[in-house]
């Protein structure tokens, strides 16, 4: 039973206890005043005779029987009005929590300083407030201080990396083959996950610059399919592509395209057996949903090896805005969904 049910049903038990407790000593003073010889009568012919009399105990009990009905005539619309009223109260009662939980939703990684701006006259909740607008600026302290630092050693680790490379490639034709392969294919995976960790950081900090554009998404997937059907087959993974044709929404080319290109590098790396991607347009017609789902390999989580790609994912979809972006594994099955919107506007 929900808090605003309990609320209802405990003014509504607290009025009909109170009325009951009222109409029972009432019923017993009737009941013992009915019974008494609390009448006398003078004979008409006779002044100096005095009659004393009382209800018989039929006549007490139709009386009280009477009496009964007609309280259980007003009881039950009195119960009726006083749960309503009691729910009433339950609303009004927690309406300044259903604020501070809308606002609370609204927050994100950018605005976790800004706290919440409920205006609220009672004491206990306003401490709350204050403690939970209190916990917000550190979190969101401590979150702009992380992604500042990461920034920092992404920048940091591009230029040694660069150089490492250079001074491999001019050093390869005196070293074996299988080595300055290996040492540069070790190199690059570094500056890929450098360069997606400084992204990451820069869309999180809200310093990504976003061009937003009409984009066919249907030709987008159609110039990434070749690649990835070529890396599926390398690892023994059956692609399966369902991609309606002139699908298009409202998004940054390259944003989206790193975003694809991100689900699909996890789906193959952590995947086997299958990886589908189907992408149709919503059922309300206002956007685009692309669905990707394959079967874990072995132990691996949805966040296998760094969680980067992930991260990468979840940040730019919010640079962009108008556009959704959710994860979940089902048994060992990892599904991703992305919506993009047709809006031009951010949320």
């Amino acid at each position: 039973m929900n808090f605003r049910l309990k609320v209802a049903s405990w003014f509504a038990l607290s009025v009909l206890a109170l009325a009951g407790v009222l109409l029972l000593s009432a019923h017993h003073h009737l009941d013992e005043e009915l019974r008494k010889d609390r009448w006398d009568r003078s004979h008409p012919k006779f002044a100096e005779w005095v009659i004393h009399g009382s209800y018989t105990d039929e006549e007490v009990a139709d009386i009280l029987g009477e009496l009964v009905q007609v309280w259980l005539w007003i009881g039950i619309p009195l119960l009726l009005v006083s749960a309503c009223i009691g729910y009433l109260i339950a609303l009004q009662s927690v309406r300044p929590i259903r604020r501070i939980n809308r606002e609370l939703a609204a927050l994100d990684s950018q605005s976790l300083g800004r706290g919440l701006h409920v205006p609220e006259k009672d004491q206990e909740l306003a401490r709350l407030v204050q403690h939970i607008n209190d916990l917000l600026g550190r979190l969101g302290r401590s979150y702009n201080e992380m992604s500042e630092f990461s920034a920092r050693v992404a920048h940091e680790l591009r230029t040694p990396l660069t150089l490492l490379r250079m001074r491999l490639e001019s050093a390869a034709p005196e070293l074996p083959v299988e080595f300055s392969e290996e040492m540069q294919e070790q190199i690059r995976r570094l500056s890929q996950l450098v360069e997606r960790s400084l992204l990451a950081a820069k869309a999180e900090g809200g310093k990504l610059e976003v061009q937003r554009d009409r984009v066919n998404v249907t030709s987008l997937l159609d110039d990434l399919r070749e690649g990835y059907t070529l890396l599926a087959a390398e690892r023994s993974i059956a692609l399966e592509w369902r991609v309606q044709p002139e699908l298009a929404c409202t998004s940054d080319p390259e944003l989206l395209r790193q975003i694809l290109h991100n689900l699909l590098g996890n789906a193959l790396r952590h995947g086997k057996g299958q990886v589908r991607l189907t992408a149709r347009n919503s059922l309300r017609q206002d956007g685009v949903v692309v669905w990707l789902s394959n079967r874990m390999d072995g132990g691996h989580a949805a966040s296998a090896g760094t969680g980067i790609g992930l991260r990468l994912v979840r940040a730019l979809t919010r640079a962009l805005g108008a556009t959704l972006f959710c994860n979940r594994q089902i048994q060992r099955v990892f599904v991703a969904r992305l919506v993009l919107s047709h809006a031009t506007n951010p949320r």
